[in-house]
């Protein structure tokens, strides 16, 4: 019998192991090893596998593992091949010799058996992979365990070679000009989804499918489309011709078994072959033409998605230019107001809006629509239009600012096939007696400092959201100021920014942040809000849009003392 070779490549994990044992199993059936060879070599596969698993660091589960077997008549050869951290387990030293059961070390004895149980075993480190070889001196000869008992090979080989003789590169090929070539080759068996070739791989094999199927993909596997690699059909070969690194990902499924060429085999032996080289041409041809039309596919997404890009853009200014500058009323001594709003994408459903109703009432709001993107961004749309429609009436009305929400709610209910819905705080500011009218509309509590005071929030009352349940009444409250006040408002993007551990922000340190800002002018408090958000996210990417508006009434003497007062007044 001549040296036969068997493989198993599965993702590193706990499945990994059981795996392994059954494929030693069948490997032991397969070539008629003694009751006490295949024990040796089921406890040491074990315990190699195990200690890989059990201690190598997550980052590399899921990465493929190799188990290569070599049979010969009289030994058989394991060797381990994994992506974990460097680690020699035969540096470890064997445990003492117990003198007693008291004695007996608990732990450490697997490493022990593999240097008992294996005749022998080498460690090495190569492109940066452990490689664990054992070697086995088996009690009885190999042999063949065809049904008519004769020995030209086992039968999986036998079989394996005829699936292999029916491949589209061996098309009009005689049987028996490539029997002899492929009956040594190695058989590869996946017990996992794995990933056996990344782009700029070096590769030095054919993978020829006997069962299963390969996928070529040539975005991230699960990105995009692939190219199917079924039964008769291989991969590898241009890389092989070449001596090119792969183009592209190829990713095996769990139950695949293929045939392993070595490139010295294929380009000396089966390249020689009279129709081989040209079943091949036609076989890269069909390919190469799926892989253009995957090419232009991409081509057209890019551009498609190019033009997307550039639409959103554009809705980005638009919707930028709704909303009101950073700085707003420069010219007017009774008011220091800033506002920013950063989108967690293109466009965002977070806005603010603020302008005078009379040259004494000042209109505010600040609102947060449910959802992200384009969907959010266009009810935002609706919402500001809607306000800025309805805001010029019954001004001397107490309750304006909740009559102006109940008309928001009821004309944004109506044509909500959607089932969107936003929060909102708003508000009118009399700037002659200093006196806030507000409605809050499930919105979180804005953070308001009376005169020198420290901020609190402005926690009620607390309404429904807006635009979900038609026919709501909503209830106001009122706030007094004094010089040096103020009254900042923010979205739930501020509060719920999350670092890289998904820790979130909180309520608690954004007062903190407030109350220690030196100086509270409207720019100052805004940029401290956005620099504590960046600080604390770390560079993590946020999932929220934020938006911040802050509004100062100066005080004529920033030096003079102002007393606590009672800031909440719900009617």
């Amino acid at each position: 019998m001549t040296t036969k070779q068997r493989q198993l490549i599965g993702p590193l994990g706990p499945a990994l192991i059981d795996e392994m044992g059954q494929w030693l199993q069948s490997l032991g059936a397969e070539f008629n090893f003694s009751p006490e060879d295949l024990y040796r070599v089921e406890v040491c596969g074990e315990e190699i596998i195990t200690n890989v698993v059990n201690y190598s660091d997550p980052l590399h589960t899921g990465q493929p593992v190799e188990l290569r077997a070599v049979i010969e008549p009289r030994r058989a050869t394991l060797t381990f091949i994994d992506p974990a951290a460097p680690f020699d387990p035969f540096l470890r030293p064997p445990p003492p010799v117990a003198t007693s059961l008291d004695d007996i070390q608990i732990g450490g004895q697997g490493v022990h058996l593999v240097r008992e149980l294996s005749d022998a075993h080498r460690y090495e480190c190569r492109d940066n992979r452990n490689r664990v070889e054992l070697a086995f001196e088996l009690t009885q000869p190999t042999r063949a365990s065809a049904p008519d008992g004769a020995d030209s090979g086992p039968a999986q080989d036998q079989h394996a070679v005829a699936l292999a003789c029916q491949a589209q590169m061996f098309e009009g090929v005689p049987h028996a000009a490539i029997e002899g070539l492929l009956e040594p080759l190695a058989i590869q068996d996946i017990c996992g989804e794995t990933i056996l070739l990344k782009p700029g791989d070096a590769n030095e094999v054919v993978r020829l499918v006997l069962r299963g199927r390969l996928r070529v993909c040539l975005d991230q596997p699960g990105i995009g489309d692939y190219i199917e690699v079924g039964v008769g059909a291989c991969v590898g070969e241009m890389s092989v011709i070449d001596n090119h690194p792969a183009s592209a990902y190829v990713v095996a499924e769990a139950g695949t078994r293929l045939l392993v060429i070595d490139s010295a085999t294929f380009l000396d032996r089966i390249m020689a072959l009279p129709r081989v080289s040209r079943n091949l041409m036609s076989a890269m041809a069909e390919r190469m033409r799926r892989s253009d039309e995957l090419t232009v596919k991409r081509v057209r997404k890019a551009l498609q998605m190019e033009q997307v890009q550039r639409e959103l853009q554009y809705a980005r200014s638009i919707q930028e230019s709704l909303l009101p500058g950073q700085s707003l009323f420069p010219d007017d001594p009774r008011l220091d107001t800033v506002g920013r709003m950063i989108p967690a994408r293109e466009v965002g459903g977070d806005f603010y809006d603020i302008f005078f109703l009379d040259p004494n009432h000042v209109f505010f709001v600040i609102a947060d629509v449910c959802g992200k993107g384009l969907p959010a961004a266009l009810f935002m749309v609706r919402a500001i239009s809607i306000l800025r429609a309805q805001s010029g009436f019954e001004r001397q009305s107490v309750d304006y600012a909740a009559r102006l929400i109940e008309r928001l709610n009821q004309q944004l209910c109506a044509y909500n096939d959607a089932q969107q819905f936003l929060t909102a705080f708003c508000g009118v500011l009399d700037l002659d007696t200093l006196t806030v009218s507000y409605i809050n509309a499930g919105h979180n509590a804005p953070a308001v400092a009376v005169g020198n005071d420290a901020f609190q929030y402005l926690a009620e009352p607390i309404n429904p959201f807006v635009g979900m349940i038609d026919g709501l009444r909503y209830r106001a409250g009122t706030v007094k100021l004094r010089p040096g006040s103020v009254l900042l408002l923010y979205t739930d993007g501020v509060t719920e920014a999350e670092d890289k551990d998904v820790n979130m922000l909180g309520d608690d340190r954004l007062l903190a942040r407030l109350n220690a800002v030196p100086s509270r002018t409207a720019g100052e408090l805004v940029e401290a809000v956005f620099a504590d958000v960046r600080g604390f996210a770390a560079g993590a990417s946020q999932s929220d849009d934020i938006t911040v508006l802050a509004i100062v009434c100066p005080a004529a003497d920033s030096s003079t003392a102002v007393t606590q007062g009672e800031i909440f007044n719900p009617s």
